[in-house]
């Protein structure tokens, strides 16, 4: 049995049963805190036990999507790739949000009492970290401190930003910022992905701060966690606070496998429905609406649900900002054939290319809100949209962060704009 924390005191237990199936219970201690608060929209505060059909999709999301990187973790600590038990209670004392997986004698420590504790990283250091990454996931340790969590499938680790000095976190101290590097086999696509965040920004979405950097011959973007926080204590001294959330896969009871609308994940139906429980519904769906024309217009084929997610903060439920954009096309070259799809379907319509009026009505309806409403975001941001990407092109233009292929985005952003205007202009309903 291990106990899953919440801002470091003890929640509840997780549990393995013989067949390798979890369970999970939240402690009687938490049910009572006046404080209390879910761990998940899928798992309500309860005495009740929440079997594999609940619990296992929630923790299994706190883990690495991708296989390799499993084998590589549980090859490190001697352990199964398929058994999330133990790679969580391995790698579960950093997690994404609040949570935390601990042995049950560990001691309970509230984060306003933990003290900082980390180890800067020289230039060279964090170079060989970055260059090691494939053999040694999210910078783990099997003999040291470094423990933590993150689920997704490219190489990552979470890390501590101080005084502009990437370091890694000790003991229980929080990250504050994730690195990423490029993906196998696709250079330059975390400049893409850069680029597509800070246009996001541009045009009114709410995503984390972002920046491409250099150590010696390794390239690396950092982002700013968004389920971190400052907080104060009594005294007027801060300390870092983490911020519980989950994914909407989490959220729904979903396994990571299941992420695609196709592969059985959520649609955009199930996650706009999911957005009734936030506590401001009118302003998370017009978010979410934005993020999916945007998601449309800039050409991610990943927007799928588990990179959508919902934070949970004071009593308080609310979309996390947009995170892990891209543009399929900035990558054509490298695959012999590239079919367009969408990670959701858009009024039952999976390739983006083919999308008419008639599939945004029906998407309109899905979603519980007007044609009108729908189709005149998607006029408004294909009109906005391409000016800030010639606009964040210019910026970027010769800098750390350039690259070649923020030309094909620009190129495919912009052709896919127009598509978008000139579909609306030969929609036969109200002129918008």
């Amino acid at each position: 049995m291990l106990s899953v924390r919440l801002n470091g005191i003890e929640a509840g237990y997780l549990e393995a049963q013989r067949d390798g199936f979890l369970s999970f219970r939240y402690s009687e201690a938490w049910l009572k805190r006046p404080a209390a608060y879910q761990l998940s929209m899928s798992m309500p505060l309860s005495t009740q036990m929440y079997g594999e059909a609940i619990a296992g999709p929630w923790f299994d999301g706190l883990l690495p999507d991708n296989r390799n990187v499993r084998e590589t973790l549980a090859r490190r600590f001697e352990i199964d790739a398929g058994d999330d038990y133990g790679l969580l209670e391995a790698l579960g004392r950093e997690c994404p949000g609040a949570v935390s997986v601990m042995p049950l004698d560990a001691e309970q420590i509230p984060e306003d009492k933990i003290d900082l504790a980390y180890s800067v990283l020289s230039v060279k250091e964090l170079a060989d970290h970055i260059r090691n990454l494939p053999t040694r996931p999210l910078f783990v340790d099997a003999d040291g401190e470094m423990r933590l969590s993150l689920p997704g499938v490219h190489h990552k680790s979470a890390v501590l930003l101080v005084s502009n000095a990437v370091a890694l976190s000790r003991d229980r101290t929080p990250t504050t910022h994730i690195l990423k590097v490029d993906i196998q086999g696709l250079p330059d696509s975390i400049r893409v992905e850069n680029f597509c965040l800070r246009v996001a920004g541009a045009v009114g979405l709410k995503v984390p701060r972002s920046r491409v950097y250099v150590a010696e011959d390794q390239t690396y973007m950092l982002i700013a966690r968004y389920d971190r926080m400052m907080g104060e204590r009594a005294d007027g001294t801060r300390f870092l606070r983490r911020l519980h959330q989950e994914d909407f896969c989490q959220a729904t009871g979903r396994y990571p496998r299941e992420k695609y609308e196709k592969d059985g994940g959520p649609g955009w139906k199930d996650c706009f429905k999911l957005l009734d429980r936030t506590s401001d519904p009118i302003s998370a769906k017009t978010e979410l609406l934005n993020r999916a024309i945007f998601q449309f217009l800039i050409g991610n084929p990943d927007a799928h649900a588990k990179n959508y997610s919902l934070v949970h903060r004071s009593g308080r439920t609310y979309l996390s900002k947009l995170y892990d954009l891209n543009n399929a096309a900035a990558f054509r070259e490298h695959y012999k054939e590239q079919r367009p799809r969408l990670a959701m379907w858009v009024g039952g319509e999976r390739n983006p290319d083919t999308l008419e009026p008639a599939h945004w009505n029906a998407f309109a309806e899905d979603i519980g809100l007007r044609h009108e409403l729908v189709k005149r975001a998607l006029r408004d941001l294909a009109g906005r949209l391409p000016e800030a990407c010639r606009q964040m092109r210019a910026e970027f233009a010769g800098s750390i962060e350039d690259s070649h292929l923020l030309d094909i985005v620009l190129e495919d952003v912009s052709a896919r704009c127009a598509r978008a205007v000139a579909m609306l202009d030969t929609d036969r309903g109200p002129r918008l």
